[in-house]
């Protein structure tokens, strides 16, 4: 059967496999650190390294690397490329690859990280993760041997990420993955399809939680504040409004300037 893909996607997975193709026929002889996205370009803004900064999702070190990064895309570009505006699709991409370019190099720099350099298309895919996260949560994703939700397989991958990338800013690599650039690749895709309108703080549970406690204990307070009104009229009908103690007086003009 032949797939069909947008046009979009079927360019960047050509080039991609153009290019990891010819390099592995190069096989050690091409000078991948030389422009890729290399954290040296801080002591040596060569223009291979300034090129890297957009260049480097169209390598990949490993046939493995390539193969992942195209099975995904293919998937979650097709989805996407096919729901939003061309406009929108390409901005997602640009915006992922240069963003977490940028923050990967920042963060390198805090951390006086060790000279190192990041290729392949994983913050591309992380933004489609992103972007079908906020979108289309309760997709089903096939894992060969089980099916879960997209919120949950999503979920666990930026997790995972977000964790490595605050291990990272301790100055402890885990792993040889720019995390990252996973993580804040995703980040772009969620907010560039509007995840920060369609999501909010208060819907969260705990946040339902946190509401229903404040209003039994802002009711609570109101019976409490009620209860001291009466048993103040109380002793000014028993004993007149000079048996008042200063106190009492503050509090009924307290609560008269509330109703």
């Amino acid at each position: 059967m032949r797939v069909l893909l947008p046009p979009i996607t079927k360019v960047l997975l050509i080039s991609w496999w153009v290019m990891g193709l010819l390099m592995f026929a190069a096989g050690g002889s091409f000078p991948l650190a030389a422009v890729s996205l290399n954290n040296q370009i801080f002591s040596d803004p060569s223009i291979g390294y300034l090129l890297g900064i957009v260049v480097y999702p169209f390598l990949h070190d490993s046939f493995l690397h390539l193969l992942l990064n195209s099975i995904v895309f293919a998937s979650l570009g097709a989805l996407l490329e096919s729901t939003l505006t061309r406009k929108l699709f390409i901005k997602i991409l640009a915006t992922a690859t240069v963003a977490p370019a940028l923050i990967w190099l920042v963060i390198s720099l805090l951390t006086s990280a060790a000279p190192t350099h990041v290729v392949g298309s994983s913050g591309m895919v992380y933004a489609l993760l992103g972007a079908c996260l906020c979108m289309f949560p309760d997709m089903q994703v096939n894992l060969i041997i089980v099916q879960l939700k997209l919120y949950f397989v999503a979920g666990a991958l930026i997790a995972f990420s977000f964790v490595a990338t605050i291990v990272q800013l301790f100055g402890v690599q885990w792993g040889n993955s720019a995390h990252s650039i996973h993580l804040f690749g995703a980040l772009c895709g969620w907010l560039l399809v509007g995840g920060h309108q369609r999501f909010s703080l208060s819907e969260l549970p705990i946040m339902a939680s946190l509401r229903e406690r404040k209003q039994r204990f802002e009711a609570g307070k109101r019976q409490q504040n009620s209860q001291r009104v009466d048993d103040i009229l109380a002793k000014v009908s028993r004993s007149g409004i000079g048996s008042l103690s200063p106190a009492e007086r503050k509090f009924l003009e307290q609560q008269s300037r509330k109703k």
